[in-house]
């Protein structure tokens, strides 16, 4: 079989070398769920490496409304964060994150207390960023005064200090 030649370059062409994307890692405390003998729900840390290209805060995010892990399931521990809610973007401003998530982040099926906790999860996990101090939530773009029927006001940038 005859041998192909090496194709070859002129000087002002360059060949295509594979892009380069840098990947950053991130350990992120990530909030989620327990609920005791009592029936009350409280919010319980875990930190996971998050690998990230830009945003450290969207990554970490998204990685939050994915849900548990085995072991952390094993641990007791939930979300109540709706499970096909996905973060659209996240931007941070002035101190302010600005989550914008899907439609389905606005239908929790346990209730008040639900979304009470799935605002906690995001709020408590997005201020862990020393950039965050508040976090203004929007669905598909758009603001809302209220998550939920219930009420749950989420008109304004929250605080860890709104619940």
């Amino acid at each position: 079989t005859p041998q192909k030649k090496p194709e070859l370059t002129t000087r002002d062409e360059k060949p295509e070398l594979p892009s380069e994307t840098v990947k950053n890692v991130r350990n992120s405390k990530l909030y989620f769920a327990v609920v005791d003998e009592a029936g009350e729900i409280s919010l319980t840390s875990v930190v996971r490496p998050i690998t990230y290209v830009d945003s450290p805060l969207f990554e970490t995010i998204k990685t939050l409304t994915k849900g548990l892990t085995p072991s952390e399931l094993n641990r007791g521990y939930i979300s109540l964060i709706p499970e096909k809610a996905e973060l659209k973007s996240a931007i941070v401003r002035d101190g302010i994150a600005y989550l914008d998530f899907s439609e389905d982040f606005r239908f929790n099926s346990f209730g008040v207390e639900g979304y009470k906790t799935q605002l906690k999860q995001v709020i408590y996990t997005a201020t862990e960023f020393s950039n965050v101090k508040l976090v203004q939530i929007t669905i598909e773009g758009q603001k809302h005064q209220y998550l939920a029927p219930e009420g749950i006001f989420i008109g304004a940038p929250l605080s860890r200090e709104s619940f």
